[in-house]
């Protein structure tokens, strides 16, 4: 007999998040930082300049390109983006780029919008099932074999 091999949907559980080691030290990711916010960067249809606009727009308070420059230079050691900073980035680039990166340090995934709301009715319906399993138990136990 032949075996067929799938190759369209891959390790189902490959993806599941799984958090960070909490060993001393490992929590630096200045370089992933700047990595994760230059591709961004590439990935958006606007060019620099229009990103830190937006970013000072956001902010009210300038973000020059250069700012944004060593951000995203691995080498600068000393220019890591505050939370307020990251998000109105993500806002600017219209990604989640650093809102994705963050999340997964801690084993956790971000859902926009509509895709909470579906994660929320799947677990409303596991919520369902549970519960009617536990009436049907306690039916058994009172002698009520209802269905």
């Amino acid at each position: 007999m032949r075996k067929i091999v799938d190759t369209l949907t891959g390790d189902l559980f490959a993806t599941v998040p799984q958090a960070h080691p909490m060993t001393p030290g490992a929590w630096r990711f200045r370089g992933e930082i700047a990595h994760v916010m230059g591709e961004a960067i590439k990935t958006c249809s606007k060019d620099r300049y229009q990103i830190a606009a937006d970013m000072s727009r956001l902010l009210g308070r300038e973000v020059s390109v250069n700012t944004l420059d060593k951000y995203t230079s691995e080498a600068s050691e000393d220019h890591i983006p505050n939370l307020e900073t990251a998000i109105a980035f993500d806002a600017a680039t219209e990604q989640m780029a650093l809102a994705n990166l963050f999340v997964s340090k801690l084993g956790c995934r971000v859902l926009p919008g509509k895709e909470s709301l579906l994660v929320e009715l799947v677990r409303l319906d596991q919520m369902r099932a549970d519960i009617t399993k536990q009436e049907k138990a306690i039916k058994r136990v009172l002698g009520e074999s209802h269905d």
